[in-house]
Parts: C-alpha cells; sequence; structure tokens
C-alpha cells in the first residue's frame, strides 16, 4: 500500500479525536507530543496544527525550517505542513472523503486550515527531524483540488520548480489605477518614475497623480511642463509642510479610480506587467494592501514585507540579501506571503477599501503611516501580502534621506500595539529582531 493510502487508512481507523501523523523516516522531538496537546488546549478552534522542523543527518541537526504562523496565501504556494502534522481526526476523515492524495499532508493543512487560515494553529518550536529528502511530489495537483473545492476553478497553479508554485488569477474586467507620486525637486527621480509608469508599464487604463510639496528648482518644471502634454498625468501643488500622509490622502480624495497605487519617487519600474501581478491579488475580497519585491539598486532584497517587532518597531525580513537566498524562514522570492504590513513605497489597495478605513493616518509624519493602515485594513477583515513575481528598484531614502519625525515612533507605539512585544503571526520567534538577515535569535536577545 503506498505510504499517503497507508497513513488515509490509518487515519480513518484512528479513535482518538485528534491524530498525530508524521512522515516516513521523521523522528519526534522528546515533547513533541506533549507540545501539541498543549497547542490543542490552546487553540479551541483549530483543526490542523503545524510546527517547525529540522533535518536528522548521520546523527547532527541541520537546516532548520522555521515557518510563519497560519499564512494562507503561502500555503497555496509553498508546502508548509512539514512532515508532522496533527489533525481532528473527524474534520481530516470528512475531508479525505475516501482519497488519499499525493502531498497528503499538505493537503490536509490546506483542506482543513480555511482559506483564511483561521482553523490553523502553529507551533513555533522544532518537534519533528527529518530523517530523508522531503518530497515535492503532487503538491500542484493538491493546490488545484483545493482551489476547485474553494470556487477557483479558473485560477491557474504554475509550477516554478523547486516544489514552488504560482497561483494565477485573472484581472476582472480593466479596473482603472491611479498612481499618485509625491515628491519635491529632484526632477531626475520624477522623470525616471513617470516614465517608468507611462511608457514602461503594460496596464493601459491608469492614471498618474504628480502630488508637488514646493519644488522650486527650474529642471523640475522643465519635466513638469513635458509631463503635463499627457493626458493620462494630473499635477496638484502642496506647498504645505511635508506628511507623507495628508500629501497622498488628499490626491486619493480627489480620485474615482477602482484602485490607487501609492508610489515613491525614488522607485524605478524593471517589468511592463508589475501593475497587473499586482492587480490580480488586490482584486480579491479578502485582500486589502498588495505590494511588490522591491529591489536595492544592486539586486538585494530592500523589502518582501514588514515584520513588527523588528528593529524594536518594523523592518524588513530578508532586506540585504538576494531574493533566492535560502535562510531558515525560506527566502523572499519563494512565493506570496501575507504579512502584518507592506510598504508605502509602492502599495495597491482598492480605493473603496482605503477609504472604509479612513486613509492613512496623518499623525504619521514620514514613517509607519503604511503599518499603521496595515493593521486597520487587518482589522476590517483584508489581509496584506508581497507579490515577489512584481519586481521594481528602490533607491530607498535618495527623494528626502532617511530622517523620521520623533512623532513618527511615538504614533508607532499606540498603532503597533501587542505586536511590538508578544509577536508578529507572520513571523518566526526563533528569529532574530536585531537584523534583517533571518538568522537565528541568540540566547542573549530579550
Amino acid at each position: 500500500m503506498p505510504e499517503t493510502e497507508a497513513a488515509a487508512d490509518g487515519l480513518r481507523r484512528a479513535t482518538a479525536s485528534w491524530v498525530a501523523i508524521a512522515e516516513p523516516g521523521t523522528r519526534l522531538a522528546g515533547l513533541a507530543l506533549e507540545r501539541l496537546g498543549q497547542a490543542i488546549s490552546l487553540s479551541p478552534d483549530a483543526t490542523v496544527i503545524t510546527s517547525d522542523h529540522d533535518e536528522l543527518i548521520y546523527g547532527r541537526r541541520r537546516n532548520p525550517t522555521f515557518k510563519p504562523g497560519p499564512s494562507p496565501e503561502l500555503a497555496l504556494c509553498n508546502e508548509l505542513a512539514g512532515p508532522l502534522l496533527c489533525v481532528r481526526r473527524d474534520e481530516a476523515a470528512a475531508a479525505l472523503q475516501g482519497e488519499a492524495p499525493d502531498a497528503l499532508l499538505q493537503s490536509l493543512l490546506l483542506r482543513l486550515g480555511g482559506p483564511d487560515g483561521g482553523a490553523h494553529a502553529h507551533v513555533p518550536m522544532v518537534l519533528a527531524h527529518c530523517g530523508r529528502p522531503r518530497s515535492e511530489h503532487g503538491l500542484a495537483g493538491v493546490v488545484r483540488a483545493v482551489l476547485r473545492a474553494r470556487g477557483e476553478a479558473r485560477a491557474v497553479v504554475e509550477e516554478l520548480g523547486r516544489g514552488r508554485l504560482r497561483v494565477r488569477r485573472a484581472v476582472r474586467r480593466e479596473p482603472s489605477v491611479e498612481v499618485i507620486v509625491p515628491f519635491r525637486d529632484r526632477a531626475e527621480l520624477l522623470d525616471r518614475v513617470s516614465a517608468g509608469v507611462l511608457r514602461e508599464t503594460a496596464w493601459d487604463n491608469l492614471r498618474l497623480t504628480l502630488v508637488d510639496n514646493g519644488s522650486e528648482e527650474a529642471e523640475t518644471r522643465e519635466v513638469l511642463e513635458r509631463l503635463r502634454r499627457d493626458r493620462r498625468v494630473r499635477v496638484c501643488r502642496d506647498d504645505g509642510p511635508f506628511n507623507f500622509a495628508a500629501l497622498n490622502n488628499r490626491a486619493a480624495r480627489a480620485s474615482d479610480a477602482d484602485y490607487v497605487l501609492f508610489l515613491n519617487n525614488d522607485v524605478e519600474v524593471l517589468e511592463p506587467g508589475w501593475i497587473e501581478d499586482l492587480l490580480e491579488e488586490a482584486q480579491r475580497r479578502e485582500i486589502g494592501a498588495v505590494a511588490p519585491l522591491l529591489l536595492y539598486p544592486d539586486g538585494t532584497v530592500q523589502h518582501s514585507g514588514a515584520a513588527l517587532g523588528l528593529h524594536g518597531y518594523a523592518g524588513h525580513p530578508f532586506a540585504g540579501l538576494q531574493p533566492d537566498k535560502r535562510t531558515a524562514f525560506g527566502s523572499a522570492a519563494q512565493g506570496t506571503r501575507n504579512w502584518l504590513a507592506v510598504t508605502a513605497a509602492c502599495l495597491l489597495t482598492a480605493r473603496s477599501k482605503f477609504d472604509a478605513v479612513g486613509g492613512f493616518d496623518e499623525r504619521f509624519v514620514v514613517a509607519g503611516n503604511d503599518v499603521d493602515l496595515c493593521l486597520r485594513l487587518l482589522a476590517a477583515g483584508y489581509r496584506s501580502i508581497c507579490v515577489p513575481y512584481a519586481r521594481l528598484i528602490h533607491d530607498e531614502g535618495r527623494s528626502r534621506g532617511e530622517h523620521i519625525d520623533p512623532g513618527d515612533f511615538a504614533a508607532s507605539e499606540r498603532s503597533y500595539g501587542e505586536f511590538r512585544t508578544v509577536g508578529d503571526p507572520y513571523y518566526n520567534p526563533n528569529l532574530t529582531l536585531c537584523r534583517t538577515d533571518c538568522s537565528l535569535r541568540r540566547p542573549d536577545e530579550l
């Protein structure tokens, strides 16, 4: 009997209310069952529980894999079940309905965890040690079956190799997009970002709103005079003190577009399909803010999402690494990831959702406004994600430097709340909060 059939048969024959299923060759940590039992008690709504794991090679533990908490988007494009899964027996047996699919544990995770991950709990501890290479066979078929069951039969699952998948959803109709770029002088940056939006982007139904915050240089006036000849361009003047949140809010309030895309002037477009890549996800009812993978000019990661608590407030995991660099937390390029927040250096959201939560909080002058916005979107039921297939260059800090208003720290403390201290559910507590390289937390870290 194949291994998946044996596991499915054992699940149906079990009598306990919860069942732990381990892949062949897996050894459990000494307290694995005790920790799973604690998780069952602490998560009464859960039907499936995952944990972290590592490899056991010639008696030595190596290559730990530390996962985020329940991440419904990442689970659709990566194998997150691991070699050990704990499931409610009755719900698991009903989900299989006599099937024994390849990638059985991942199938159970997706079916039992639900489309929003609400029935999934994660134990951030290494409870299993793999004794042999893990198979990636059958992942695409499992995801296709799950999407069909969720009513997404038209979604396309692309296999990208190395166990990575991408779920594609066609953009419905042709929604309008308002790209909002605040700036002050720096004519070379203004010219570059405008050319990227107007000439190098494939999405036709867009408008570019340039918010001039007190420019004075002749070179800037020349660029603006040329841009005004394009019917898709609108230039607004606001000479008040710089306030990123207020500048973007005023432009968004004047927009009638279906979606607003907030874009820094120091961002460079690389590929024509980037807006469509973001729209695929932003059009989904449950998604709030969507951002691309942003790279430094040297090709390393600048932004792939924000983790609260990093550096004491919020930071960018994987920053400074190559996009495909493997860490214990995966890589920036491994697939669409859930985050508590994404950066407003390039952020797309439905205008209706942006308006419904009140836009950016103007008490934030420079930094933190994007995290605060995403947290309010989350409270309203909308998840934030980073789509690594859309990639742009971000010359971070070139437009206005790296100064942060002191009031932004106080506003962040109010907004971020317990996520700064209790932890970010989309990060992993085994990872350092002092660096962005996703390395392991040292024993002396608080």
